[in-house]
């Protein structure tokens, strides 16, 4: 699926990209995508896991789709699900049904729009995500921030194949900018090594609800510059000598 720029425009003044990953960094998910995968291993298995054994499997890599994380978690439990019925499921926690509102309207913008602003005077802007492009610009729309991103990388942007820890979508959001050197902040495993092979410098940022030690020290063993503790310290990963 073909997509376009958000904002694009020529700003040849702005040497540098900061790439954003959307959830945990950008977006606080504990209340939506995570609990969707919480209630959707519920509804299959009249158990609910633990927030815990989320954040372990992001940690092992690999799972950078929740639709893939459910039904991993589904299998753990010696459930077989269609894929097609978990995603059905999950859509359904996560955007609402009949009639009542789903846990997308539960998230939470992290980083500031004042610096994000002060950011975007001086930075060409962009997201790389897994997310859906509708679930993407949803939330942009919702927090009036759509402007100020120039380039936006939606799951529908690349194959099941081409996602992080592939580097593709990192290099196609550095295509669309027309930049080479950037920073990529990203809360996973698969974050920082899509960076790395994207040949962009990767930063890590703990998201919100996650015990912050184990995965700081794990981010930098994977190749993370430094691990900011929110999005709000991201001049921290600004300094043009790496």
């Amino acid at each position: 699926m073909k997509t376009t720029k958000t904002n694009s425009r020529s700003q040849p003044k702005k040497n540098v990209a900061i790439l954003f990953d959307m959830d945990g960094v950008l977006v606080d998910v504990t209340n939506s995508y995570r609990k969707a995968i919480l209630e959707t291993v519920q509804f299959f298995t009249d158990e609910k896991p633990l927030h815990g054994e989320i954040q372990q499997l992001k940690e092992k890599g690999g799972y950078n789709n929740d639709w893939n994380l459910t039904e991993a978690l589904l299998i753990s439990r010696d459930k077989a699900v269609a894929k097609k019925e978990i995603i059905r499921k999950f859509q359904e926690f996560y955007w609402g049904w009949e009639g009542k509102k789903g846990f997308i309207e539960n998230e939470k913008w992290l980083l500031p729009k004042p610096k994000l602003k002060e950011l975007h005077e001086k930075h060409l802007l962009g997201i790389v995500t897994g997310r859906p492009r509708a679930e993407t610009l949803f939330i942009l729309k919702k927090f009036d921030v759509e402007r100020l991103f120039d380039a936006v990388v939606a799951m529908e942007d690349y194959s099941p194949e081409q996602s992080k820890p592939d580097p593709f979508p990192i290099k196609l959001a550095l295509e669309r900018l027309g930049l080479r050197e950037a920073v990529y902040v990203g809360d996973s495993v698969d974050d920082i090594t899509a960076a790395k092979r994207a040949g962009i410098q990767p930063i890590g940022c703990v998201p919100p609800g996650v015990f912050p030690d184990k995965l700081k020290n794990l981010l930098l063993k994977q190749g993370a510059k430094m691990v900011l503790d929110n999005i709000s310290e991201i001049d921290k990963a600004l300094n043009p000598r790496r």
